[in-house]
């Protein structure tokens, strides 16, 4: 039976150091294990969305780039491009004769190179469609204002054509005056809402 308050037994150098040893190793498991745990939960956070990626980090953002069908930003704070410089191609797509032939005098009138109105064996049920490929995506916006309501899709044509689809809800082409005043506008071209990016070009 031991006798208290018995001093204790002096511990070797080979104790004190297994002991220190053991300690220290507790010490770095309960670290990487608070870490591990951390890291976990960051994990959780951002794969449900909570936690937004990159954290503050645009370098390593991932860019959704414009593919056809699209809708293409055109370039930023650029101008209108100047009708003489823009082809295009009006399409009727509806049952109504006599439609492309206004559109395409109408564009005409304001200095765009037209080229022969056509038909297409599709009904488009919107308003207006105008696609363009990747090297004319600004002219297809500039050829946009001439058309209320239009939208723009990028499409994978190789060359600078562009091209107007008239739909289903169609309301007929601009008057003299309404052309004009387009013409006279020094505005800017508006980005649309959700737009995607042309790839070689950079997001601010």
């Amino acid at each position: 039976m031991s006798t208290p308050n018995a001093p204790r037994t002096a511990l070797t150098p080979r104790q004190r150091f297994l002991r220190e040893r053991q300690q220290r190793q507790n010490t770095t498991f309960t670290i990487i294990g608070g870490v591990m745990i951390v890291a976990a939960l960051l994990a959780a956070l951002v794969f449900t969305g909570i936690l937004p990626i990159p954290f503050g980090n645009s370098f390593s953002e991932y860019i959704k780039y414009a593919e056809t069908g699209d809708i293409p930003c055109p370039t930023e704070n650029s101008k209108p491009v100047a009708p003489s410089q823009v082809s295009v191609t009006v399409i009727n797509t509806t049952q109504h004769p006599g439609l492309a032939s206004k559109a395409s005098n109408m564009l005409e009138t304001a200095g765009f190179q037209t080229q022969e109105p056509d038909n297409a064996d599709v009904e488009y049920t919107g308003k207006v469609r105008i696609t363009a490929g990747a090297s004319a995506v600004d002219a297809a916006y500039s050829v946009a204002r001439f058309f209320p309501g239009s939208h723009v899709r990028l499409s994978d044509a190789t060359d600078s054509n562009v091209k107007v689809e008239l739909g289903t809800f169609y309301d007929g082409a601009m008057s003299a005056e309404d052309v004009q005043r387009v013409l006279k506008s020094t505005d800017t071209i508006k980005q649309p809402a959700k737009c995607r990016p042309m790839p070689g070009t950079q997001q601010k």
